[in-house]
């Protein structure tokens, strides 16, 4: 086994390696202006991504999917938050590092503490042993700037391997879920809950004192940390040298005590994020603005400023349905139905596509496909105002607002408004069920004109 420090360089190799770590203090400098540039301009693409997953895939949907994308999403920004801090420290510290190395250029025999004014020899003394020399405090800093840019870049490693584990559970949920049958979908829940099981027990196992002693052991051992380079895919070689590096100069229990408080103050983020998260995404149901007598879960006893074009902000996307206004005084509901993917998830199934004869031309059987996809839904939907059902809601395509959003589009009149309060219900009827499902209920007024 060769000694880990000597090195296996060449003396010239060594000298261009010495060039290199002298220079790299302004490479950081740089790095990390771009990096916090780059991070505060992350959110944004963040939360344009977490709104499309919600509208497109979520809707009505209160599953694995929606907490894993709740989490993923409040751990990212979470990272986002740790990661900025990170670079900032790294790039104050070094510009801090900067000015002492031009001072000391400017006074190169450094600090005299015997001639600081206003201090007596005590204080002298004592200054001189807690501070020490300029030069070396310069050395101490320039390693720990070089510290913090590692761990901020072994931070943007561990990001990125949540990110990917992330999108890969919701591959499984959003596109294996749908398209097999529930009795496969146990099937592969219970099989990954056992490979994650087997994992963790062999780790486990693999970790006590006898079995690590164990020639046997030995590779075994070795075999499974080998296991988790197919997550990382790709980043363990560049996560494993910085980590191995700190891993054999810092004492164990110093480097455990440090991965104790970083995890800690990491999950205090995140928690913190994520409470934060669920209460602007999701304001009806907060806990922390509880009312005992007040409740918007019940849709029909809910104003949701998104179901009323005159009160949405522009460029939102509508949740799942929207009318002109909360305040009605024509005689009619002008009304807008969303078709995210989630509920196409549903319709595909109630309504399986014909097969069109080949004799069809391909302008005719886009219109004859046409023609049977608006037949569908007008079946499908199941729109009721106050307690009469409109059997023939007449929808057809459109694309709404700046965003182009798709869904469907009709104008109800109704002949029984009431003045004052009124109920519009919006559904899917099930074939063979007795009631739709609703998925929305929108309350407005109906006052009409004198």
């Amino acid at each position: 086994m060769s000694d880990s420090s000597t090195s296996s360089l060449s003396p010239d190799e060594q000298d261009k390696l010495r060039e290199l770590t002298t220079q790299s203090w302004n490479l950081e400098l740089a790095i990390s202006g771009v990096a916090m540039f780059a991070i505060l301009q992350l959110p944004d693409l963040l939360e344009s991504a977490f709104s499309y997953l919600q509208h497109n895939f979520l809707l009505n949907d209160e599953g694995m999917p929606r907490l894993l994308i709740s989490l993923s999403y409040s751990m990212i920004r979470a990272i986002f938050y740790v990661l900025f801090a990170a670079f900032l420290a790294n790039f104050v510290m070094r510009a801090f590092w900067v000015g002492l190395v031009g001072l000391l250029a400017v006074y190169p025999s450094g600090i005299h503490y015997d001639r600081i004014p206003y201090s007596t020899p005590y204080s002298q003394r004592r200054m001189a042993d807690e501070l020490g020399p300029l030069d070396r405090y310069i050395l101490r800093l320039d390693k720990r700037c070089n510290i913090v840019f590692a761990l901020a870049f072994q931070f943007v490693f561990f990001l990125i391997v949540v990110g990917m584990l992330y999108v890969f559970g919701l591959v499984i949920y959003l596109v294996v879920q749908p398209n097999v049958s529930p009795a496969v979908w146990l099937g592969v829940k219970i099989g990954i809950g056992l490979l994650v099981a087997g994992f963790y027990i062999a780790l486990i196992v693999l970790s006590l004192k006898k079995v690590r002693e164990h020639p046997r052991g030995m590779k075994l051992q070795y075999q499974l940390t080998k296991a988790p380079r197919l997550m990382l895919m790709g980043m363990y070689r560049p996560s494993s040298y910085i980590t191995n590096t700190f891993y054999s100069h810092i004492p164990k229990q110093r480097f455990t005590r440090t991965a104790a408080i970083f995890m800690t103050v990491f999950m205090v983020v995140f928690l913190v994020e994520y409470t934060i998260d669920q209460a602007r995404n999701n304001p009806r149901s907060s806990a922390f603005s509880s009312r005992h007598l007040y409740s918007a879960r019940v849709d029909s006893l809910f104003l949701d400023p998104g179901a009323y074009d005159n009160q949405r902000p522009e460029g939102e996307l509508v949740g799942v349905a929207s009318i002109q206004a909360d305040v009605i005084r024509e005689p009619y509901i002008r009304l807008f139905i969303a078709y995210p993917k989630a509920l196409d998830t549903l319709l595909t199934r109630l309504a399986p596509e014909p097969s069109w004869p080949d004799s069809l031309s391909r302008t005719e059987r886009r219109r004859q496909q046409g023609v049977w996809i608006n037949q569908q839904i007008n079946r499908l939907v199941r729109l009721t105002v106050n307690d009469s059902t409109i059997h023939q809601p007449d929808l057809l395509f459109a694309q709404a607002g700046p965003m182009q959003q798709r869904g469907w589009q009709t104008v109800l009149v109704p002949g029984n408004l009431v003045k004052g309060r009124n109920l519009l219900r919006v559904g899917i009827q099930r074939p063979g069920q007795s009631g739709p499902d609703e998925l929305a209920a929108i309350p407005f007024w109906y006052v009409p004109e004198p």
